[in-house]
Order: structure tokens, then C-alpha cells, then sequence
């Protein structure tokens, strides 16, 4: 049966605006409209094609998985599930998506490419959210197309593409239910920032991904112009320090930033960077751009130093007295009346009492789901590992000075209130041996 004039135009515009790599394929099939119309689109291509739906345990996870289910057998593909538990966390949307990205690399075969179903619509969202939190060109750049062996070939094709053709060629694709959820940035850029800002430019959505795919090649050809490799060794990375004062200020600021995260400074400060190209000049003799890296002139060479500080250890909380957690001092108390003021200031914490099974001060590199609420809160790369996170029965109930989560909330059935106070200790607070 001949399909219909309208889906024959969105698949022509689609293999315009489509990269595919060469090879054998693998759909991460969600059960959404977006990856449903990416197989069938492979299908019509006549591509060695399979699909890998990642199932995460959650509400619609079942649901979804039908959905993938139903999609390979319409396009007449095979369907590999991989099933996943996503960790408790403040985060679960970057949990899932770190959890989904485990199972996907494991799942893919020598030669593959496993393509993923992110649109122009999903590269506005990550530029706009990229400088909601500031970025440089490695932010603007976006989403990357291709990061062996993941590809992602509707980065310049839009939703509504993806949505009408999916639903045209009748496929029975399924909306997952978190994304209409506010919680996440990411979602509230989505349905409230871009929408508003289409009242100033219709094609924002457009004009942003294209903006990224134009800083993408420019920060390729950066990269490319930076030759000079860096020399590793336990704890020191060595460059020369002529590679960073001979050069114009871009290159030198990205060998710059890529020698700080050799060191293990993933997201380097304008400060940091400053500091580094200060001692490389001679202009410093020393600087410290994070907890445990310290940078110095060896000769001719620019050398970084890395300490490797062993993390507090987790400790239960003590109640009625003081838990202390490296420089941090943990306060707690339980009451059967509850505080006057509720929130008490962001140093205090509230939470029923009998809900905080075995509550816990734990390092959050125990954590990795607080990771993006300390970046956002403007913890240091350096002081994130062992930030304190508590915990009550493996759940996070609180992240000083940071948010109040799930766990532990006080309602109208609590009967004790464990109330908490913590403060950082100061070298000149303690007492001397």
C-alpha cells in the first residue's frame, strides 16, 4: 500500500537533514516518538539495523518497554532489553541517564554504532541549560554528533518531524510521563523557557542547534591546533610552560584548561586558569586552582602536583551530641515538639524522627546522583568527593547548605522531630595537640 504524500516528504526531508554513519547500527529504542521514527527511518534506508531498549524499573519503565517491544516488531527488527536499577538520589532523571548510558555501552558490539534519538529540540534545551549554568564554546558546542560509539544523527531534525512521522507511519510509540514533569531544568526549559522565547524568534529551536553545530567545528579546529601533549605521572602532569606563554590567549586557555583536568579539575574556574597561565609566565610562583592540585614552574616545565586525600569515612549520626566528619560538625537532637520555624536556615535540617532509620553522614562520592546539585550550589570539582551528604536507610535526606530531599519528611503523622545543625570547623577553631 502506498503511504501517504505527507510521510513520503518528512523521510526526504529527514535524509537531507540526517547523518547516519557507515556501519551496523543500533537504535537505543526508548519507546518514544523520537527513537521510533529514527529505526523506521533506518529500516526505509535498508540499514543493518538493530534496537536496545534500556529498561530502568521505574513507574512507566513497563510501559515504555511494551511500546519498544511493539516498535521492533512493526519495523521488523530485533529488540535487545537490558534491564537496570537506577540509585536512590536527588536526581533520578541523571541517574537513569547515567545507568542507561552503563547499559548501552555494554550492549554494544565490535563495529557498532549505537544511535541515539536526541533532536534539534533536545540541542536547544542543552545549549540554553548550558548557559543558564555558563558556558564557554565547549558548552555552546552542545550536544556532541558523534562520540565513538555513540552517534546522534537528528541533532538538526525537530521534534515535530520526528513526532508526525512517527505517528504517520503508524507506529505505536508512547510518551514517557516524566517529561512533562517541571521538576528537572531541563524540562522547564523545555516547556516554559523555549515557548517563551519563540514569541521573540519562531525558529529559536533551530537557530540554537545550528548555533551549536557552528561552535562544534570551531572548537574542533581549536582542538586540533593544540599539539602539544601533556607528560603523566603518578600524581604530576608536566607541559611545557612555553606551550602556554607562546601562544594567542585561546589556545593557550584550552591547553590550559585540558592540563587542569589531567590533574583532575574537570570544570576549571576563569580563576584557576588565570592562575595556571600566572605561574606558567612566572608572574606566580605557585598556585592552587583546587583541594590537593597545586601548580608550579619545574625548570622549563609547568608542573601540577596531585594530592590523592583519602575521603572522610562514612559515620552514623549521633544523636543527643556531635558527629564530626572531617572539617565538618554534626549537631542533632530529637524533640516531641516541633521547631517554631520551619525551615530554620539552610545549616539546619528537620525530619521525622522515626521515618530516619540509621541516619548516616556519608562522603557524596558515595553519591553520584548530588553530583549536579553541588556543581549548580558551586562546589569546587576538589571539594565535591567528600562533601557531606545524610542519609536514613540508603536514601539522601539532606545536603547541607545545598537542598532538603525525599527522605525523612516531617507531615501532620509525626510524632518526633530530629532536628540537625552542622558548621564547618575553621584550622584557628582547633584546639592544639
Amino acid at each position: 500500500m502506498a503511504e501517504p504524500r505527507r510521510l513520503t516528504e518528512l523521510a526526504a526531508a529527514t535524509e537531507t537533514a540526517a547523518d547516519i554513519p557507515s556501519g551496523p547500527l543500533a537504535v537505543a529504542l526508548s519507546g518514544g516518538a523520537d527513537s521510533a521514527a529514527l529505526i523506521w527511518f533506518c529500516r526505509r534506508l535498508d540499514r543493518q539495523v538493530r534496537a536496545i531498549h534500556v529498561h530502568h524499573g521505574l513507574a512507566a519503565s513497563d510501559r515504555l518497554a511494551d511500546a519498544a517491544t511493539a516498535i521492533a516488531a512493526q519495523v521488523g527488527v530485533d529488540l535487545q532489553i537490558e534491564r537496570v536499577t537506577v540509585p536512590r538520589g536527588p536526581s533520578p532523571e541523571n541517574q537513569a541517564r547515567l545507568v542507561r548510558y552503563e547499559a548501552l555501552n555494554r550492549a554494544v558490539r565490535p563495529d557498532e554504532w549505537i544511535l541515539t534519538a536526541h533532536t534539534s529540540d533536545d540541542q536547544a534545551e542543552t545549549v540554553l541549560d548550558h548557559l543558564l549554568r555558563t558556558a564557554g564554546p565547549d558548552g555552546l558546542r552542545g550536544i556532541p554528533a558523534r562520540r565513538p560509539p555513540f552517534a546522534r544523527p537528528l541533532l538538526m531534525v525537530d521534534r515535530s518531524t520526528t513526532r508526525e512521522l512517527a505517528t504517520l507511519a503508524g507506529l505505536p510509540w508512547v510518551d514517557d510521563p516524566v517529561n512533562e514533569s517541571l521538576d528537572p531544568l531541563r524540562n522547564r526549559i523545555r516547556l516554559r523557557l523555549l515557548p517563551m522565547l519563540e514569541t521573540y524568534n519562531r525558529r529559536i529551536r533551530q537557530s540554537l542547534a545550528i548555533t551549536a553545530d557552528l561552535v562544534a567545528a570551531d572548537v574542533a579546529y581549536l582542538d586540533s591546533m593544540i599539539t602539544t601533549g601533556l607528560e603523566l605521572e603518578p600524581g604530576r602532569v608536566k607541559i611545557p610552560a612555553s606551550a602556554l606563554t607562546t601562544v594567542e590567549a585561546s589556545p593557550a586557555t584550552r591547553l590550559a584548561r585540558r592540563f587542569l583536568a589531567a590533574a583532575g579539575l574537570d570544570a576549571a574556574s576563569v580563576a584557576a586558569v588565570a592562575g595556571t597561565l600566572a605561574v606558567a609566565r612566572g608572574e606566580a610562583e605557585r598556585h592552587q586552582p583546587g583541594a590537593g592540585i597545586s601548580i608550579r614552574r619545574e625548570g622549563a616545565l609547568l608542573v601540577a602536583e596531585t594530592d590523592s586525600p583519602s575521603l572522610p569515612s562514612p559515620v552514623d549520626l549521633e544523636i543527643a551530641g556531635e558527629t564530626g566528619f572531617g572539617r565538618w560538625v554534626f549537631g542533632s537532637f530529637v524533640s516531641e515538639e516541633p521547631p517554631t520555624a520551619m525551615p530554620l536556615g539552610a545549616a539546619w535540617m528537620v525530619a521525622d524522627a522515626d521515618v530516619m532509620v540509621q541516619p548516616r553522614v556519608e562522603p557524596a562520592a558515595e553519591h553520584p546522583a548530588v553530583h549536579e546539585l553541588l556543581t549548580a550550589a558551586g562546589v569546587t570539582a576538589a571539594d565535591r568527593p567528600g562533601y557531606p551528604v545524610l542519609v536514613a536507610d540508603g536514601r539522601v535526606a539532606w545536603v547541607p547548605f545545598v537542598r532538603r530531599l525525599g527522605a525523612g519528611w516531617v507531615d501532620g503523622k509525626t510524632r518526633r522531630y530530629l532536628v540537625v545543625r552542622t558548621r564547618t570547623e575553621r584550622t584557628w577553631q582547633r584546639s592544639k595537640p
